[in-house]
């Protein structure tokens, strides 16, 4: 190339950059294990049976490599409709984030691997904290039909449903 600059090399996706599917496969086991015997958030799983946590696994997976520039196809709800009536708090992601950073170190991820990790799942934060505990709204209000859900005695989360649920949604990473 005379005048013109070279043409920009495209780093390979984060995806690749972790080691593909296998390696996303073990890291998100490890995520779950430590966070099911986290203090804050270990009770989340308390009474999740055996296929509803392998589901929750290999959703989590897909997702993580689907977003990240693999192969694999996320089938699992948005994170808003998964999240919503949880109850989850700044307490419940905080404890989330040691975790990760547990494993981080114990897969000895580069900083800047670190850093590219964390930064994506963060986008995500406005769709999993904040929402009101559903058995909270439920029991808080005599008259709801639970079949109905929150919205059907007023309680609106987040806010600003489409927009927190478009924003939950980040385009796949190349």
């Amino acid at each position: 190339m005379t005048d013109q600059q070279p043409a920009l090399e495209q780093q390979p996706s984060l995806y690749t950059r972790l080691g593909g599917y296998d390696v996303i496969y073990q890291f998100a086991g490890a995520v779950l294990r430590k966070t099911m015997g986290h203090p804050a958030i270990g009770h989340i799983w308390a009474h999740m049976s055996e296929s509803t946590f392998q589901k929750e696994h290999i959703n989590f997976v897909d997702f993580l490599s689907e977003h990240w520039g693999g192969s694999a196809k996320y089938r699992g709800r948005d994170m808003v409709t998964a999240h919503r009536g949880m109850g989850l708090t700044e307490v419940h992601w905080q404890a989330v984030l040691d975790c990760l950073e547990e494993c981080y170190n114990d897969y000895d991820l580069a900083a800047n691997l670190r850093k590219e990790v964390n930064d994506f799942l963060i986008k995500f934060k406005p769709a999993v904290i904040g929402s009101p505990s559903y058995r909270d709204v439920v029991l808080a209000h005599p008259e709801m039909d639970p079949a109905k859900g929150m919205k059907s005695v007023g309680v609106i989360w987040p806010k600003h449903e489409k927009s927190s649920a478009q924003d939950a949604t980040p385009e796949p990473q190349k």
